[in-house]
């Protein structure tokens, strides 16, 4: 077969539809499925190639198509890189990432993917300032496939030597069936990120692609010809398959059942869809994907994809003004722009050979191989001068500001209270400036837990001694009206003190806590300013594994809540004039136990975080009894 627009127009839907996932849009809940389509035709495409080269020459030329992978793919990249490497520090300023130049030389070599795995950088939500190359984990996974697969593939093709033998077809769709069963195996409830970036979890995707073009080249042009006579069955099979999955685009979202199959039924699902119109080119479905229009964008599609995210990151209601419509349509049409200056100036030219040309054939791979080598270069010296915000990394101080009112709001504590703080809602109460002022992984309560009875080494964090003089700096530098104390997450667990293990629920524990409580509150003083101590709602962690032992069961046990809550209403008591209990308990768990979903919204995204929605609902309640005790 020869160019087939409709493919294009997969592909301008799926990014045009991950673009507004992104920005985010809340109708599109499903906009992650997106990267499904480009993997699974990548890895028909490719397959397709791959298996037309072996039939004409009985063999597959593994440079030439390295160097063909590289020619259309590495100037866009390389470009974008540098760019963003660059101009991100200078308009980000202190608020750039940590990660920015691991994750840019990471990008660059393709391994993206498993560098936020070890990172711990999660794709589902983004405390602090995201990333501006996180997107470029596809673009890992994608490449790793280009270097694997065809190996694969030649080796399958010489074992399975009898002319269309259903071996590598075989082969092939177990794999696919063993990275699935990978992903359910090695997925963590409440953020999936691990099996999302990890290319053995993924790899099902591109591989169905894979399986398809394996099955076409088994039954022969001859036989394809034959089934593709069949237009009205092919037409009803593709409107199905692309109404299912503008359904899977819209409406699921990363829930837990889709990582154990759901990955594998869409991308089967969506194979079809890509069948009918290959097969069947002249169908409706196929007319509409190949409208001149989509096809354009399907042709800016690895343009918008490599730019988009960038873009956004970089063009935010407070560095332009925008908010909401606006904003979208500023950030869509600078990546259109730039998008459409890379594919007609950068991307199409190189891959037509306008740089051999120019460069000859033997010059061009040198210049090509000095060209990532200056890139990084350029990605390792892009930040230097600046300062960075911190990483995300347990135990390190992090500080987020959200509005730029004179009403002041500090929030002190663990990462729960940074959740809140940073997605606070600025256009709800566009007078106050709330600043999180908080050391990740650590609470109130020194990090040093127990389960049973015995002390949990794995979680100590030096960093988390020195919380308290966080706070005092947070204090002197914002001067609040008013202070949110976030605690409970690790308050509920037993610890080691002294040598001696104190159970919650103990009077030693209660003086212990209470000690841990004066010490707080002597660090956010001489301030008069009201302490609102959040209490310990109900949680619903599905695991939390320190060495070897999963301690979700004291963080989610009832009991040990109520425990600490009495201890935080005695503390309040005795300092009457100052802290106030703001009774989460009551706004999280209104019927007295957890729920997914509380008044309409998912607010807590792993039984213990709050969303950006539970964050909003959060102020919206908090903000009231704020105002009333301040005036």
């Amino acid at each position: 077969m020869g160019y087939r627009p409709a493919l294009d127009g997969l592909r301008a839907v799926s990014v045009v539809t991950i673009m507004l996932f992104h920005v985010p849009v809340s109708w599109v809940q499903g906009g992650y499925w997106s990267v499904n389509v480009f993997f699974v035709v990548s890895g028909y495409l490719i397959t397709g190639l791959l298996l037309k080269e072996y039939a004409k020459w009985g063999n597959i030329d593994l440079v030439g198509f390295y160097l063909r992978r590289a020619r259309r793919l590495l100037p866009a990249l390389l470009v974008m890189l540098v760019v963003v490497a660059l101009v991100t520090p200078r308009i980000m300023d202190n608020q750039t990432p940590g990660t920015i130049k691991g994750d840019g030389i990471a990008a660059l070599f393709y391994v993206a993917n498993w560098r936020m795995i070890i990172t711990g950088q999660s794709y589902f939500e983004q405390f602090g300032s995201p990333s501006p190359f996180r997107h470029t984990w596809t673009l890992g996974i994608e490449e790793q496939y280009y270097l694997i697969f065809p190996l694969l593939l030649i080796v399958l093709l010489h074992v399975f030597t009898r002319r269309r033998s259903w071996g590598p077809t075989i082969v092939v769709g177990a794999l696919a069936l063993a990275s699935a069963v990978v992903m359910a195996m090695v997925n963590t409830p409440g953020d999936p990120s691990r099996v999302y970036y990890g290319t053995d979890a993924r790899m099902q995707d591109i591989l169905v692609g894979a399986v398809l073009a394996l099955v076409l080249h088994r039954m022969g042009a001859r036989r394809v010809a034959a089934l593709s006579r069949h237009r009205r069955p092919l037409e009803l099979i593709g409107w199905t398959a692309a109404v299912a999955t503008i359904v899977w685009f819209l409406w699921i979202p990363a829930d837990g059942w889709v990582f154990n199959g759901g990955f594998l039924l869409f991308d089967v699902m969506f194979v079809l869809l890509v069948l009918s119109v290959e097969l069947a080119p002249t169908t409706s479905i196929a007319r509409v994907l190949s409208t001149p229009v989509v096809v354009w964008v399907g042709k800016l599609s690895y343009g918008l994809y490599l730019w988009h995210w960038p873009l956004f990151v970089l063009l935010t209601p407070e560095r332009t003004g925008l908010d909401t419509v606006p904003l979208t349509v500023v950030r869509f049409a600078a990546t259109f722009a730039v998008s459409a200056a890379s594919y007609y100036w950068i991307e199409d030219p190189i891959r037509r050979g306008s740089l051999r040309r120019r460069l000859g054939p033997r010059v061009s791979p040198a210049f090509s191989t000095a060209a990532v080598g200056v890139a990084a270069v350029l990605i390792g010296v892009s930040a230097t001068g600046v300062q960075l915000a911190p990483s995300a990394r347990a135990g390190e101080a992090q500080a987020a500001t959200v509005g730029s009112g004179d009403y002041g709001v500090l929030i002190v504590g663990d990462s729960v209270g940074f959740s809140l703080g940073y997605n606070f809602p600025k256009e709800k109460f566009p007078g106050v400036a709330a600043t999180a002022r908080v050391n990740f992984g650590c609470g109130t309560a020194e990090q040093h837990l127990a389960f049973n009875g015995k002390p949990q080494k794995g979680e100590d964090q030096e960093e988390c001694n020195t919380i308290f003089a966080n706070w005092r700096d947070g204090m002197q530098q914002t001067k609040p009206k008013a202070i949110v104390w976030s605690l409970g997450g690790w308050e509920v667990f037993d610890h080691e003190v002294d040598g001696k293990v104190l159970e919650v629920g103990s009077p030693a524990y209660a003086a212990y806590l209470t000690a841990r409580l004066e010490e707080g509150l002597k660090a956010l003083s001489p301030s008069t300013a009201p302490v609102f101590i959040t209490n310990v709602p109900c949680y619903h962690q599905e695991k939390f594994v320190v060495a070897g032992q999963d301690l979700s069961s004291d963080r989610n046990d009832p009991q040990r809540g109520k425990a600490v809550n009495a201890v935080l209403d005695a503390f309040a008591a005795k300092h009457p004039d100052r802290v106030h209990i703001a009774d989460l308990d009551s706004f999280a768990c209104p019927n007295g136990k957890y729920e997914e979903v509380v008044r309409g919204k998912k607010i807590r995204i792993d039984g213990v975080h709050y969303s950006a929605d539970g964050a909003r609902g959060f102020w919206e309640w908090l903000m009231p009894q704020i105002k009333k005790v301040t005036g």
